[in-house]
């Protein structure tokens, strides 16, 4: 998929664009304007140089020549640019003097006092002028033919010298407007990138509405807009999670009468099928209560919570070695070895104490299920770059590659895996650690054996 365009690269292409296309209109027009300007200018000194010739011819014994010594001549002939040509011709067409081999001016233009005309001269394109002047006034003679032209190619050179120094300011005129274009689009976008910035930097639990004070005018709306669906979206959310939540203490106590019913009964029935009935009542009791508890975490932990903005300032280790502690008992009674790394290291973090309890809880009742009798489940707290790391690792059968994304799905539970879960447990934990910007990871455990789970906290502002 093409890279998009940026909203500054599309204004200054919009801009830029005419004016490119203005800069070629007017090269076109000056190049018209500087040869209309050379030509009129050459063509003057071509028909000064003709007149001076002119006034110059003289009539002796019924004979015309030219009455001015040849270096005058060579003056009068020799252009700025370059050389002139010249030839004179008698009333009768008859040569008199100059380059005889000049081509004629054109027929139509015989009657003319003064004609300009274009044509080739030694194989090369020329501009003339031909001045008819007569031998002398009044006497009925006729007029003499005097020719001067110059070679095209000086004048073209010219002309586009002219145009070269009429673009050049000009380009570099484009050029500075399109750079000021896009400094003055990035001021007046910046106000775009405060915005997105302060979006990027928020918290995926922070929808509070965008201050649009600063945006510009044409912005406003898109920002009201975005407000009006950040404030759907957290009503939306705060219904979600005040449904979870009233469900879950709804249950609370019918679920907590069914399986204080289920035990008194069991207690009451030792021996026949309604025990073992009684008993399966119990387990799906107390799968129920499990259920219902960890609906109601997920809904604390989810964003839109009240408690997922509840921060203050946590020492983890502590709370690590508290959390390990009461679950000792229930390792006992699976025969697992249940320790605290000593060696952890004291760490503070910014959180919810109880969502950091929860989310401990389900580790380490997550490692317990998993770990057959005999294992070794360890909790550890670590730093590492001053980010604080909390890792939970057993040496039980472990979780395949494939698996490690797939455990923290709601209610997914691996092929193969423990009796009793209801596959919230990993979810939980990534939900509590996503709402503390902190991220999760399953990798094997020491040796290649079990699994351990490490949960990274950012490090403190």
């Amino acid at each position: 998929m093409s890279k998009a365009r940026t909203l500054r690269t599309r204004l200054l292409l919009w801009i830029s664009g005419p004016l490119l296309a203005l800069w070629v209109i007017s090269t076109l027009v000056d190049h018209d304007v500087a040869r209309g300007f050379v030509n009129l200018n050459y063509d003057r000194a071509l028909l000064d140089t003709a007149m001076d010739l002119g006034r110059n011819v003289r009539e002796s014994n019924n004979q015309l020549y030219l009455d001015l010594p040849q270096p005058v001549i060579e003056m009068l002939i020799s252009g700025e640019q370059g050389r002139f040509y010249y030839r004179a011709n008698g009333p009768g067409g008859e040569y008199i003097t100059g380059d005889p081999d000049l081509p004629d001016p054109p027929p139509e233009a015989a009657e003319d006092r003064v004609t300009y005309y274009n044509a080739l001269f030694r194989k090369e394109p020329i501009r003339a002028v031909a001045l008819r002047v007569p031998v002398r006034p009044g006497s009925g003679k006729g007029a003499i033919l005097i020719q001067v032209a110059e070679r095209s190619a000086l004048r073209d050179d010219f002309a586009r010298q002219i145009m070269l120094r009429m673009m050049m300011p000009q380009g570099i005129l484009v050029l500075l407007s399109t750079l000021t274009i896009w400094f003055g689009l990035g001021l007046g976008l910046r106000a775009l990138t405060s915005m997105r910035r302060e979006i990027e930097s928020r918290s995926h639990i922070d929808l509070s509405p965008i201050d649009e004070a600063g945006a510009p005018a044409e912005v406003q709306p898109l920002v009201r807009a975005m407000n009006d669906l950040l404030s759907r979206l957290s009503a939306a959310l705060a219904a979600q999670q005040r449904f979870i939540a009233d469900a879950a203490h709804q249950l609370r106590t019918p679920v907590a009468a069914l399986k204080m019913q289920a035990e008194l009964a069991t207690r009451q029935v030792r021996d026949g099928e309604a025990a073992v009935t009684l008993q399966q009542l119990q387990t799906a009791a107390d799968h129920a209560a499990r259920l219902v508890g960890q609906l109601l975490t997920l809904a604390r932990a989810e964003p839109g919570s009240h408690r997922s903005v509840m921060r203050q300032p946590v020492a983890l280790m502590s709370l690590a070695r508290d959390v390990s502690v009461e679950w000792v008992p229930r390792a006992l009674a699976r025969q697992i070895d249940l320790g605290f790394d000593d060696a952890s290291a004291p760490a503070e973090i910014s959180a919810d104490p109880f969502l950091i309890h929860e989310m401990l809880n389900n580790l380490i009742d997550n490692a317990i299920q998993y770990t057959p009798a005999g294992g070794r489940v360890t909790v550890r707290v670590r730093l590492q770059e001053d980010q604080a790391m909390l890792e939970v690792e057993d040496d039980g059968p472990g979780i395949p590659v494939e698996e490690r994304e797939k455990i923290f799905e709601r209610f997914y539970r691996m092929p193969g895996g423990a009796p009793g879960g209801c596959g919230l447990g990993l979810a939980i934990v990534r939900e509590i650690a996503q709402g503390h910007q902190a991220t999760v990871a399953v990798q094997a455990g020491a040796g290649g054996r079990g699994t351990c789970v490490t949960i990274t906290f950012p490090a403190p502002q």
